[in-house]
C-alpha cells in the first residue's frame, strides 16, 4: 500500500520525504523491522521507539512516525532528499490506531462489534454475549482476559486489549476467517493510550467502576474518564450504550454518553437518557442459579441460568442488554444466556470426591471479593476458608480493603503470594493485613492452598482468589507455570 492512502487516516501530520513510497508492513517494535516496514515509535512504559530509529532504519525500514523525533531524526528531516520519509504527528499511538486500521482494510466496519469495559464483569459478560451471538448465527470472535478465540482458534491473550496494530491484524483475520461479530473486553488501560482507535462500536457496555488500577492511572476520576473514552469516543448516534445504572457513575455516564443509552439494574434503577431500560420483574436467586423475567425494551425476556449470585445477575442484565442493543431476537437472548454454563476462573469448582466444596475464582479487586464472599456466605451457613493475595508492582491501596474485607466474610483467611513480580511477598503480605485483626500468613501460594484444604471440614467452602484462570505465577522477571485448580486437586488427593 502506498503511503500516502495510509496519511489519509491522520487528522494531521508533516511529512519530510515521498508520499510514495510503497509500505509493506507496519511495526512498533524495532525488533520486527524488515525491508519496507513503516516503523511508528511509540512510548511504552519501559522504552521510547525513538532510541531506536539508526537500528530501524539498518533494518530496511522506510518510513517513521513520531511524535518526539530524536536529534537524530530531526537532523534526517532538514536534510530533505531522504532515502526514508519522516511523518511527524501529535500523538504516535493514536496514528498507529489510525494507520494500522487503514492498512488491514478497516475491518472493524465490517464486523458487528460489542465493547465491554468496567472494573468487574468484563469477562463473564463477554461470554454470555459470545453465545448469544453464536445463538443468532453471527459467528462471533473474543477478544478478552482469558484468551483471543475465532473460528475454532484459541490465542493465549498476553494483553486484555492488544495494542492497535495488533486488534487491527487480529481484525482482519476474523473477517478472512468468516468470523461476522466481535466481543471485546475494552481495558482502561487501553482506552486511556487509544489502543481501540480505528474502531466503533455497535454496542459498548458499562458493568461498574471500582477501585483498581490506580497505580497507572493514579486517581478515580481519571480512572472513570477513561472508560468513559468507550461511550464518548468510539460510539456513534444510532449506536447503543448499556449501562449499569445502580453503580454511582451510571448517570453521569448515559447523560455524556453518544448514541442510544440502554439502562440496567436491580435497585429501582435510574431512568437515563433515553427511558430504556432492563431490570428483573421476578428473580430467583439460589444455589442452582438465576431464575426469572427481565423487562426489556424489546419485551419480557425469560431468564434460566446455572450463575449463581446478584453479580451474575448483574452480568446476565447486561449481556441481555447487548443483544437488545443489536437487535437480536428475544428467543437468541434467551437460548444464549442458558446455553453458557460457565466461565473459566469465575467462580469455578474443582470436584475431586471431597466432602466440602472449592471454588478459583479470579476476585482480585476489593468489589469483587466482597461480591464473591458475599454470594458464598449467603448460600452457606457452614465455614468459608479463603485463599488470597494481592499483585505485586500494581495499586497498593487496595491490598488493606482486601484484607478487612476477606476477614469479614470469612471464618478463616490465609493470605499468601499472587504475583508479586519484583516486590517482597512479605511486604504486599503485610499490607494485606493492615487491613486485618487476625490472619494465617503462607507466602508460598501451593502451601497456602494446601493448608486450606487439609483444614475444611465436611459442608465448608474453600475460595481460592485472585489468579482464576491463570496459569502462572510471576515471581520477580521470571513468569512459572502454576494454576490453583491444579494445585487445589493435587492437595485434595494428597489427603486422601
Amino acid at each position: 500500500m502506498k503511503l500516502k492512502e495510509l496519511l489519509k487516516a491522520l487528522k494531521s501530520y508533516e511529512i519530510q520525504g515521498s508520499e510514495d513510497t510503497e509500505i509493506f508492513d507496519i511495526q512498533y517494535d524495532s525488533r520486527t523491522v524488515r525491508r519496507g516496514s513503516l516503523f511508528v515509535a511509540i512510548k511504552g512504559k519501559n522504552a521510547d521507539g525513538n532510541r531506536f530509529i539508526t537500528d530501524v532504519i539498518s533494518r530496511g525500514a522506510i518510513a517513521i512516525v513520531t511524535d518526539s523525533p530524536s536529534p537524530y531524526t530531526l537532523s534526517l528531516m532538514e536534510r530533505g532528499g531522504l532515502r526514508v520519509a519522516v511523518i511527524q504527528v501529535p500523538n504516535a499511538r493514536e496514528a498507529l490506531a489510525r494507520i494500522s486500521a487503514a492498512f488491514y482494510g478497516q475491518p472493524a466496519s465490517k464486523l458487528k462489534m460489542v465493547g465491554i469495559t468496567g472494573t468487574n464483569g468484563k469477562t463473564t459478560t463477554s461470554f454470555l454475549v459470545e453465545s448469544i451471538l453464536r445463538e443468532a448465527g453471527l459467528n462471533p470472535g473474543v477478544i478478552g482476559t482469558i484468551n483471543y478465540r475465532y473460528a475454532g482458534k484459541v490465542l493465549p491473550a498476553p494483553n486484555t486489549t492488544p495494542e492497535s496494530l495488533d486488534l487491527q491484524r487480529l481484525l482482519k483475520e476474523m473477517v478472512d476467517s468468516g468470523v461476522k461479530s466481535v466481543v471485546m473486553e475494552v481495558s482502561s488501560h487501553a482506552l486511556d493510550q487509544g489502543r481501540v482507535g480505528g474502531c466503533k462500536f455497535d454496542v459498548g457496555v458499562f458493568t461498574n467502576l471500582t477501585q483498581d488500577h490506580l497505580d497507572y492511572h493514579l486517581t478515580m476520576d481519571k480512572y472513570f474518564e477513561a472508560k468513559a473514552r468507550l461511550f464518548t469516543d468510539f460510539i456513534d448516534e444510532g449506536r447503543a450504550a448499556v449501562i449499569n445504572m445502580d453503580d454511582p457513575k451510571g448517570e453521569d455516564l448515559s447523560r455524556r454518553a453518544v448514541g442510544r443509552v440502554i439502562g440496567y439494574g436491580v435497585k429501582g434503577i435510574g431512568i437515563g437518557r433515553g427511558k430504556e431500560n432492563i431490570y428483573p420483574k421476578d428473580i430467583r436467586l439460589g444455589i442452582d442459579g438465576i431464575k426469572g423475567t427481565f423487562m426489556t425494551p424489546a419485551g419480557e425476556v425469560k431468564v434460566k441460568s446455572s450463575f449463581v449470585g446478584e453479580f451474575n445477575l448483574y452480568n446476565i442484565l447486561a449481556a441481555v442488554g447487548a443483544g437488545v442493543g443489536l437487535g437480536l431476537p428475544v428467543e437468541a437472548i434467551e437460548k444464549g444466556i442458558s446455553d453458557m454454563k460457565n466461565v473459566p476462573g469465575r467462580l469455578e469448582r474443582v470436584d475431586a470426591g471431597q466432602p466440602f466444596t472449592i471454588l478459583v475464582d479470579y476476585a482480585h479487586t476489593p468489589d469483587a471479593l466482597e461480591r464473591v464472599l458475599s454470594t458464598i456466605r449467603g448460600l452457606t451457613d457452614k465455614r468459608i476458608i479463603t485463599v488470597f493475595g494481592c499483585g505485586g508492582d500494581r495499586d497498593k491501596g487496595k491490598r488493606p480493603i482486601m484484607g478487612k474485607i476477606a476477614a469479614e466474610y470469612s471464618d478463616i483467611v490465609i493470605v499468601t503470594s499472587d504475583n508479586p513480580r519484583t516486590e517482597d511477598p512479605m511486604r504486599i503480605i503485610e499490607d494485606i493485613k493492615a487491613g486485618m485483626t487476625e490472619a494465617r500468613v503462607i507466602p508460598d501460594r501451593r502451601e497456602a492452598i494446601r493448608e486450606a484444604i487439609r483444614e475444611a471440614n465436611e459442608g465448608d467452602v474453600v475460595l481460592l482468589a485472585g489468579k482464576g484462570h491463570e496459569d502462572y505465577q510471576i515471581i520477580g522477571e521470571e513468569k512459572i507455570h502454576f494454576d490453583d485448580q491444579e494445585e487445589a486437586l493435587k492437595a485434595v488427593k494428597s489427603e486422601k
